[in-house]
């Protein structure tokens, strides 16, 4: 499973994939906030460049899984 969600990770681009790593597979997960500063976005932005990057994984990865 680890080898297909890296395979998957390796399909988005750069930044989509370190928000999707920060917010959700690194041990001290970061907020939607601390994303937009470090981009120097919104968090509503960071939000959707999420929401899309999830969409793009769930199509890729042949397991199910869920938004939390």
């Amino acid at each position: 499973v680890a080898e297909q969600l890296a395979l998957a990770l390796a399909q988005l681009d750069e930044r989509s994939r370190h928000i999707v790593s920060a917010r959700w597979l690194a041990a001290d997960k970061r907020t939607l906030q601390e994303l937009a500063d470090e981009y120097g976005v919104s968090a509503e932005r960071i939000r959707q460049i999420e929401a899309n990057a999830l969409k793009k994984l769930k199509g890729t990865l042949p397991f199910s899984w869920h938004d939390g």
